[in-house]
């Protein structure tokens, strides 16, 4: 077999595809890559991912030519708002071409821009459903909103005339309103519009104490640039959020999924600043209000009070001059009283006088008669008692040195005692002591 060169192979392969795809056809995929180059062309890569949404199961490499791409561009971005992009979803007529030298493509004929529009609806009714599946959809509609949100921290892009018109909206109102605004900038438009409100609301929820609303805005633009904001994490983190939150993309029509899940949704990002203020204002008149009824019925009580002051005054000189000639009255009725009660008690204490004046002779004689009896029973002990009359009885008394003896314990030998008799006193030497013995 005579053998063949790369260039020769690749040949024959492009002849058999051109022969055997001489027709157009219709492919729908997703854009991995799209880019246009300096010579106006366009080169991407379409995949096909399998059913976990991850992997890779086809991939094949796209091109347009630089006069049919702007024709394309110009109408995909006419019809859908947003311009050709890595990540959309598309269906593309295309013609099956081979080069030698850089090998199979697609040559893309036309784009169909329903089928793109489709597939942001689809998936945004995916996202809804899989919040909803979740219990999560309704999460942040049903937190209270502050009667007084005027601390509000934003989420926007730093040079976004969106944020400007809503910062100068609050801040020149017609109710001298006062706001405490606050921007933590994020990334509005593009492949890192998710991470990045994401870190941006994070960062409120770390203070979120010191916020009484979200508010994430952005200006008006393309109705491509929606499908940036058609994100499950993104929405998913709006429904669990602490604060209420109140959306404002800059859209009039369409709407993506954060208007769903977000607490309140406006057009524009001045939509949602008259939304705050009249949201204050109304407290502001509800306060107002609440104070007028306070003052009308402290007036109303004022004025029932000064009336009731007024009778009252003019009742009390009849009424004391009665409460007087009442207390007199009763005056006069105890001053009889007691004049009858003293004459009726000194009476008394006069008989009783007299009464006890006859009864006190017998009664001190009798009491004397009493003591004089007791007396002589005092007497007759003393008498029974006497040391003298004891010693006439027999009976010793038996001291050493002045010491009462009362047991032969308190003698040692050699001691000098003295007896006392009834009759003259023995004094006599202790020779040996001996104990008593017991029986």
């Amino acid at each position: 077999m005579q053998p063949l060169t790369l260039y020769q192979l690749n040949s024959l392969v492009r002849e058999a595809l051109e022969t055997t795809f001489p027709e157009t056809f219709l492919v729908t995929g997703e854009l991995s890559e799209a880019r246009q180059a300096s010579n106006g062309h366009f080169y991407g890569e379409l995949i096909e991912k399998g059913a976990d949404g991850k992997s890779v199961v086809a991939r094949a490499r796209i091109n347009c030519w630089a006069r049919q791409y702007n024709l394309l561009r110009m109408r995909f971005l006419h019809e859908t708002g947003q311009d050709i992009r890595a990540g959309l979803n598309v269906m593309l007529m295309v013609q099956v071409t081979y080069h030698e030298a850089y090998g199979l493509s697609l040559n893309v004929l036309d784009i169909d821009s329903s089928y793109s529009l489709g597939t942001m609806e689809r998936r945004r009714k995916e996202i809804l459903a899989q919040l909803e599946a979740d219990g999560i959809l309704e999460d942040n509609r049903t937190l209270a909103l502050p009667k007084l949100a005027r601390r509000v921290a934003v989420v926007s892009a730093a040079t976004a005339a969106g944020y400007g018109d809503f910062c100068h909206h609050l801040q020149h109102n017609d109710y001298g309103l006062g706001f405490c605004v606050k921007l933590f900038p994020a990334v509005m438009q593009g492949q890192h519009v998710e991470e990045s409100v994401m870190a941006a609301l994070q960062q409120i929820a770390d203070e979120y104490d010191r916020w009484d609303v979200a508010v994430i805005i952005r200006g008006g633009g393309a109705v491509a640039d929606l499908a940036d904001f058609d994100s499950y994490p993104l929405a998913a983190s709006i429904a669990q959020f602490p604060l209420p939150v109140l959306v404002g993309i800059g859209h009039e029509r369409d709407k993506t999924v954060l208007d769903y899940v977000a607490h309140r949704c406006m057009k524009t990002p001045t939509a949602v600043a008259d939304f705050l203020i009249e949201h204050q204002a109304q407290c502001l008149v509800a306060l107002e209000q609440f104070a007028r009824r306070v003052r009308d019925a402290v007036r109303d009580r004022v004025y029932h009070s000064r009336l009731r002051l007024n009778r009252l005054a003019f009742r009390l000189p009849s009424a004391v001059g009665r409460c007087t000639l009442s207390r007199h009255h009763r005056l006069k009725l105890l001053e009889g009283r007691i004049q009858a009660g003293a004459g009726t008690a000194l009476q008394t204490e006069r008989h009783r006088t007299e009464r006890l004046a006859t009864l006190l002779p017998n009664a001190a004689a009798l009491l004397a008669e009493r003591h004089r009896h007791r007396l002589d029973m005092i007497e007759q002990k003393v008498q029974l008692c006497d040391p003298a009359r004891i010693l006439r009885q027999g009976y010793s008394l038996t001291t050493v040195e002045g010491r009462i003896v009362t047991d032969a314990s308190q003698v040692k030998p050699g001691d000098v005692l003295k007896t006392r008799l009834a009759h003259g006193e023995l004094t006599s030497r202790c020779c040996e002591n001996e104990s008593p013995q017991k029986e």
